[in-house]
Formats: C-alpha cells, sequence, structure tokens
C-alpha cells in the first residue's frame, strides 16, 4: 500500500579494497573440490526428505477435517514387516581374526524382521524382532571362512509428535537384548582348543575344528525417529496398507560375554551393536 509504481530505485554499490591472493592460491582448484557426505547424514537426509515427500498432502488433509498436526488425533495402530542396514564395530574381532589369517568381515549389514504397535493415548507401545546379516568372507587358498550375523529383540515405546489421518511422526526408544553369532569354517579342519579349563577366543580363532560357533549376547537400547503413513482406499475407511521409515542409533552399555556351544570363552573382543541405523517397514494399519 503507498508504494510507488515508478522505476526500483537502483542500490548502491560500494567499492571495496581487495588484498592480493596469497601465493598457492588457485581459484580452479578450491572450486572443483568435491563434497563428500558421511553415510550417517546421508541416511539421516533420506529420512526427512521422505518425511517431507509424506508431509505434502496435509494441507488438503486438515482442509477436510479429518485432523493433523501435533493434537489433531490419535496414532494408529499397525503390524509390520521390516528392512534395512546398519553398521556395527567389527575392528576388534577383524583385529583377533587375522592372527590365524582369516578375512575381516564387514561393519555394514542388512537386517530384516518384523513387529507391531498399539496405540494408548498419543503414546505408541511396540515390540519387534529382527535378523542382521553382516555377510560370509572366505579364503579359497586356505579354505578358511568368518561369518558374522546376529539378532535382536524389542520393546518400544514412543509418543506421537505428529498425529494425522494419514501420518505418524514419533521418537521412539527401543530397549531389549540381542546375540552376536560368528562362524569360523576350516575345511582342513584345524583340531580343537586344549580341554582342561575354559578356551580363550583366540584359541578357538587358531582351532575351530571343521566348524564352531561362538555367540555374545549384549544389553541393547534403540533411540530413534519415526515416520508411518496410513494408505486408505477412501475417506470412510479405517484399515489400509501402511509404510513406514525409521533412523536410529544402537547402544550397548555392556560388554558382549562369548560362549563356544553353551561354554565361557574368555577374552573374547568388544563386539557390540554400536553404530546407526536405517529401517524401511511396510505393513498394515488400522483405527
Amino acid at each position: 500500500m503507498g508504494r510507488s509504481h515508478g522505476a526500483a530505485p537502483v542500490a548502491s554499490v560500494r567499492y571495496l579494497k581487495c588484498d592480493p591472493p596469497e601465493a598457492g592460491y588457485h581459484p580452479q582448484r578450491q572450486r572443483g573440490m568435491p563434497i563428500r557426505l558421511n553415510p550417517d547424514v546421508q541416511r539421516a537426509a533420506a529420512l526427512v526428505a521422505l518425511i517431507a515427500i509424506a508431509a505434502a498432502p496435509l494441507q488438503a488433509q486438515g482442509a477436510r477435517g479429518e485432523g493433523v498436526g501435533a493434537g489433531g488425533t490419535f496414532p494408529f495402530t499397525s503390524i509390520f514387516l521390516s528392512t534395512g542396514g546398519s553398521t556395527s564395530s567389527t575392528g576388534d574381532l577383524n583385529t583377533r581374526l587375522d592372527t590365524a589369517k582369516y578375512f575381516a568381515v564387514s561393519n555394514d549389514a542388512i537386517s530384516y524382521g518384523g513387529g507391531g504397535r498399539v496405540k494408548w493415548g498419543r503414546m505408541i507401545l511396540g515390540g519387534e524382532v529382527a535378523m542382521t546379516d553382516f555377510g560370509e568372507e572366505g579364503d579359497p587358498a586356505s579354505g578358511k571362512t568368518s561369518a558374522l550375523r546376529s539378532r535382536f529383540y524389542l520393546g518400544q515405546v514412543g509418543y506421537t509428535w505428529w498425529a494425522g489421518r494419514h501420518l505418524n511422526v514419533y521418537p521412539m526408544l527401543g530397549v531389549g537384548a540381542g546375540t552376536m553369532v560368528v562362524t569360523l569354517s576350516d575345511r582342513l579342519g584345524g583340531g580343537k582348543p586344549a580341554a582342561g579349563g575354559d578356551p580363550t577366543f583366540t584359541d578357538v580363532i587358531l582351532h575351530p575344528n571343521f566348524s564352531s560357533k561362538l555367540d555374545a549376547t549384549y544389553l541393547l537400547f534403540e533411540p530413534a525417529i519415526g515416520a508411518d503413513w496410513l494408505v486408505l482406499r477412501s475417506v470412510a475407511d479405517r484399515m489400509g496398507l501402511t509404510i513406514g521409515a525409521r533412523l536410529g542409533k544402537k547402544y550397548s552399555p555392556n560388554r558382549a560375554a562369548w560362549k563356544l556351544d553353551g561354554s565361557k570363552v574368555v577374552g573374547g573382543p568388544d563386539l557390540g551393536p554400536d553404530g546407526m541405523w536405517f529401517r524401511l517397514t511396510a505393513g498394515i494399519g488400522w483405527r
């Protein structure tokens, strides 16, 4: 209101005195430096992008009176299957494996599992079980193979920060336990650890027989943030398909205790599930 419709004013230009570039300065080199993102940052960016895409229809959803936002409505109940990726610190284990010329195992894993969630007001209570596979590495020359897998069970509690007819966004904490399993195989045998006492982890690596399974149980905490979208065929429907994504980090407060065939193994590596994880889910949800 009241603004002139004439020509726009021309901004004044200030002339600044610039010092000459320092020796060794190369503008092309500066412009050509690649920018690389940490994988954890990439996963976080992917989750943010997914939530942004899912939130796009919220304006229309609110216009229909379906309830959106922090106080809009209540979360929906769901059962789901999940898959994704995670990382763990395997450096200590690989150092031990190298003493017996085993190939190093990966610190990246693929996970798959499932679970369910129920609502209690705006709270979400749930449970999940999953298997994680870090893969198997084998040396065709020596006939030795090493494999790392894990499984875990979690109880989960969260609070729905955004509860709409279609979209739930929530922070969540999972508490449970898991087991890491290291399988060592030697095509030529390799003997057994000496009898008469608890074997050390190194004893088992050097003498795995034809195959040995070492397992370690640990406590597990998983803080996470997630988003679920309920796909309905019509406005009147109350049951539909769900798709979702979650990003979090694993913490293990204790050092895992190793066993071989139920017997104690001394001096095992610190192989906790400390690392980032990302999971996608698909299932059935209803209100």
